[in-house]
């Protein structure tokens, strides 16, 4: 390589550092600033000087070995349940600008996601029955066939029933959902259907889930996300939660839903977060009870531990389970950036029992250093010697 050559990967290799540690920086203020002031309306009644000794004899010490002194909002707003600080919290800028990207393969994130998928890649695991899709703009019939545009409204129609149509990608909360009857439907409803929902939708069967959790919302489905860790050859599950949409609301969470944490007997723990900043009492808002349990949720859990290491670019996984009428696990979806609230609403560190080595890996061992392909100047060996 000439010297030329050098100076140029140099100064590339400079400006992009620059250009991350900007857009990081970006990121993290607004974080800090949203955050700062959540925890500060959950807190008002705290004893300050009480968390203030808290923060200085056990956070502080536990980060110094990692090289960083997080602020004690971060503690404060991740402990806000039990109003108890627990260092192996994750602070959110941490969590999103550099564990997450170091554990997960990012650049296959929106290929692992795509609901169109989703039969193909666990075959062996209930979904919700697929009718159609439409991939790129192209139609497909539920055995991934190319078909035309008025084939895919055929099979909607013999289908028939209730049926919903939702974007596969860049979704979330429910978010673009549309329910429709095709029996009662013209061809050119269903078409516009499509249409609305984009290049890249599916349409489903509808999702008749248990009665235990009908009985919590029967218009809208209930899910249990399960956060999954694969790390040392093995699944580690730190939290689950039940993620309960509001009153009102129908078939789909769009905006608002109550965040339960389901204890290992599968009872409901009775302080739950509610997606607009604060804690409620679940027993006097009439979400549930104290005999409310859920079924089978070992049958999950065992069901993610399974299907966890077929797709070992993504360590770490939040995963959306329902149960259907039959009691049996069905997968909804997966996201490989979970939010790292499941902390808040669980009142234990994100990570669980291996938060003391993910942090070692991450800032001392660097273990996974070359499993992914970053598409920047740290990328994989291969894409270093190619630019060499």
């Amino acid at each position: 390589m000439g010297a030329g050559s050098k100076i140029n990967k140099l100064l590339y290799e400079a400006s992009f550092r620059t250009a991350i540690h900007t857009k990081n920086r970006h990121h993290r203020k607004g974080m800090e600033r949203i955050n700062r002031r959540l925890a500060r309306s959950l807190t008002e009644g705290w004893d300050r000087q009480l968390r203030r000794e808290e923060y200085l004899q056990v956070v502080v010490p536990y980060w110094k070995q990692f090289g960083r002194r997080p602020e004690r909002f971060w503690f404060e707003l991740a402990g806000s349940r039990e109003q108890k600080m627990d260092p192996r919290f994750i602070p959110s800028d941490l969590y999103y600008l550099e564990l997450l990207p170091y554990v997960n393969n990012l650049p296959f994130r929106w290929a692992l996601e795509d609901k169109n998928y989703l039969e193909q890649r666990f075959p062996d695991v209930k979904q919700a029955k697929s009718v159609c899709h439409r991939i790129a703009g192209a139609y497909y019939d539920e055995n991934m066939e190319m078909i035309q545009e008025e084939d895919a409204v055929r099979l909607c129609r013999e289908r028939g029933g209730e049926l919903f149509i939702k974007p596969a990608m860049y979704s979330g909360f429910g978010q673009g959902i549309k329910r429709f009857d095709p029996t009662t439907s013209t061809e050119e409803q269903i078409k516009e259907f499509f249409e609305a929902a984009g290049a890249n939708c599916i349409v489903q069967e509808k999702i008749r889930q248990h009665a235990a959790l009908a009985a919590l919302h029967p218009d809208s489905v209930c899910t249990v996300r399960v956060l999954s860790l694969l790390a040392k050859d093995k699944v580690y599950i730190p939290l689950v939660y039940l993620r309960l949409p509001e009153k009102g609301s129908s078939h789909v969470i769009v905006g608002n839903e109550y965040n339960a944490e389901i204890l290992p007997d599968g009872r409901l723990y009775p302080k739950v977060w509610d997606d607009r900043g604060c804690w409620v009492n679940a027993y006097k808002e009439g979400l549930f009870d104290e005999t409310t349990v859920i079924p089978g949720i070992d049958r999950i859990l065992e069901e993610v531990k399974r299907i966890h290491p077929g797709i070992g670019h993504f360590k770490w996984i939040g995963w959306d389970f329902t149960l259907d009428e039959d009691g049996d696990p069905l997968l909804i979806e997966l996201n490989s950036t979970p939010g790292d609230h499941a902390q808040r609403v669980c009142g234990r560190p994100l990570f669980g029992e291996m938060t003391d080595w993910l942090l070692e890996d991450y800032f001392k061992n660097r273990s996974m250093e070359d499993f992914q392909i970053r598409g920047s100047w740290t990328g994989s060996k291969d894409i270093r010697r190619y630019r060499e």
